[in-house]
Parts: C-alpha cells; sequence; structure tokens
C-alpha cells in the first residue's frame, strides 16, 4: 500500500514539473511571439507611411522654392505647412542610445525616450480627393490647379474651403469652376516614448500627427519598441538613388530635400521580463553605432532593419 502511494506521488510530482515546464515555456513563446508580430507590425508602419512621402496629387513640388529655415513640424499655421512642402521627410537626430534629441520639436511630449530619433513624413490624403462644396472647415487641404488660366498660383493650402478656388482643366477664362480636387494635408511625427500609459515603463511607438480639426494629437501606435534610428540615403546628382547614408544630425534644407531612401532601425522588446534570462547582447542600430542592456536585464530583445525607397520624390528625379 505505502509503495503504491509513494509511486503515485512520484508520477503526480513529476506530471505537476512537466506542466510546470510547458507552462513556462509556453508563456515564454507567446512573449516572444508578441515581440516580433510588434516590431514587423512598426516597420509596417513606417515603411507603408514613408513610401507615400512627397504625394500631393495633382501637385509636382518639384518646382517650389525651399524655405527659407527649417520648418517646424508642430506648426498648425497654413503658411508653415504651405512652405514645408518641399521637404517630404525631416528628421531630429539622438546620436545614440544613451542621448537624448535636442531640442525635439515642442509638440513631441517630454517623455520621448533617450536614443530615439524623431521622423517627420510630410504628404497629402491617399484615401480619395474631397469635392471642395463638401470640405470641412478648419481641415488643412491641399488644392493643386489643373487650370491653364489659374496664373497667380498653382496651388494652395488652407483650411477654408472657400478660399480653395482652383480650378479643373475644363476651365475657361471667364469660368470660376469646376473646383479642382481637394486632398488633406498629413503631417506625422514618429518617436519613442517612454511609456504607453503615463508611468507603466513600456517604450512604445507613437505618432503626433495634424489631426482634421487642425490640431496636433499624438496616437499610441505598437508597445516594446524600444529604439528607433533613422539614416537618410541622400541623392547628390539628381538621378533619382541614394548616393550616400547619413544620420542627418547636420543636414541643410537642401540635404533634406535630397532624400530619397530611408533605413529604418528598430530594436524591440519583450513587455514582460524573462526570469533566469539575462540579455548580454549587442545591438546594431544603423549608423548611431550599437546598444548593450545593462547588467542584468531580464528582457529579450529583437533588431529590426529595413532600407525603403521613397517613391514619389526619387521617381521625379529618375530619367527616362
Amino acid at each position: 500500500m505505502m509503495i503504491s502511494i509513494t509511486i503515485g506521488l512520484l508520477i503526480l510530482s513529476a506530471m505537476t514539473t512537466l506542466f510546470v515546464n510547458q507552462s513556462r515555456t509556453r508563456a515564454e513563446l507567446d512573449k516572444s511571439n508578441r515581440m516580433i508580430d510588434n516590431g514587423r507590425y512598426a516597420m509596417d508602419l513606417l515603411s507603408d507611411n514613408l513610401k507615400l512621402a512627397g504625394f500631393y496629387g495633382a501637385l509636382d513640388p518639384s518646382s517650389i522654392a525651399l524655405p527659407g529655415a527649417l520648418p517646424d513640424p508642430c506648426s498648425t499655421n497654413m503658411a508653415s505647412i504651405n512652405a514645408a512642402i518641399p521637404l517630404h521627410v525631416q528628421g531630429f537626430d539622438a546620436a545614440n542610445t544613451g542621448t537624448a534629441v535636442a531640442p525635439p520639436p515642442t509638440c513631441v511630449p517630454s517623455s520621448i525616450k533617450n536614443g530615439s530619433d524623431i521622423l517627420v513624413i510630410r504628404r497629402a490624403d491617399t484615401s480619395g480627393p474631397v469635392a471642395q462644396t463638401a470640405a470641412v472647415n478648419g481641415t488643412p487641404y491641399l488644392q493643386a490647379s489643373l487650370c491653364q488660366y489659374d496664373t497667380t498660383t498653382t496651388y494652395l493650402v488652407d483650411n477654408t474651403p472657400a478660399n480653395l478656388t482652383l480650378r479643373q482643366r475644363n476651365c475657361t477664362p471667364t469660368s470660376t469652376t469646376p473646383y479642382a480636387e481637394l486632398r488633406r494635408m498629413l503631417v506625422h511625427i514618429y518617436y519613442i516614448d517612454q511609456n504607453n500609459q503615463a508611468g507603466d515603463g513600456i517604450p512604445t511607438l507613437k505618432r503626433v500627427e495634424l489631426s482634421e480639426a487642425g490640431a496636433m494629437t499624438s496616437v499610441a501606435l505598437v508597445e516594446g519598441i524600444e529604439f528607433m534610428q533613422i539614416d537618410y540615403g541622400l541623392d547628390t546628382n539628381s538621378d533619382g538613388a541614394a548616393d550616400s547614408y547619413t544620420t542627418c544630425s547636420a543636414c541643410t534644407i537642401t540635404d533634406w530635400s535630397n532624400v530619397v531612401s530611408v533605413k529604418i532601425t528598430l530594436l524591440s522588446r519583450n513587455l514582460e521580463t524573462s526570469a533566469g534570462y539575462s540579455d548580454t547582447k549587442t545591438y546594431t542600430l544603423g549608423l548611431a553605432g550599437t546598444h548593450t542592456p545593462a547588467a542584468g536585464d531580464n528582457y529579450k530583445r529583437h533588431t529590426y532593419a529595413q532600407t525603403i525607397r521613397l517613391v514619389n520624390p526619387s521617381s521625379r528625379r529618375e530619367t527616362p
């Protein structure tokens, strides 16, 4: 009898140990899968938006004069948004993972994470044009003229629909209509925040964006993105291909207008620690160098890197 009980207890103990180990393994797999999914999703979000950078509908910005100073991406002033059109991307460089952008744009929260570059993307909405008569007051729109008789200006940026009076291709010298289509203007500012929710300590990819109401609002996108480093491909001979890559820590206005590709490096991190694990790896984050987690760090990580061609500005430079 005692032998049977002892054997039963041994079997029960072994099964309990097996169950606990399987549960831990499953939990670790779930955490790793979520980290991988988050990293891929963050890269897809950035890549998809960069492929649309510099899209302005019927407007070709190649002939628009560059602004006299680097534009403030946080400005909601129509003149400022207008002047920034030739700069389809703009960035703010954190030299390494221990350095903060100084100073960051004023609309980016102070909770931005050290080591996070800031990426600005400017473009028009691709979801479809808006009729001038259906436009919403207060929303920033771009209107490009297709009328040969609109000689005063070829495009307008305004948040008052009544001011957007450029015409379509089938205009006449005396007609005031039909009005050219409108497209909502978009400004997206990507950065890494220290938190998803205030104080939770989960690094998160976030975006400050120009809303339909014409204000700058912050939106959380992907949890667990610890670092974002950006390298910019500059086209110096106007053939549409990048001739060199730089962190753009000291890029001029002309340099920004010559960006035709972007290399993004992301470091994704588990949302929870892994018991008994210590991250001793060193991660390469583009031209900014490497990052080695602090001793005793218990988070698992993975890097993602991708080079994205900026289709609109690079295609305009290509020679047939």
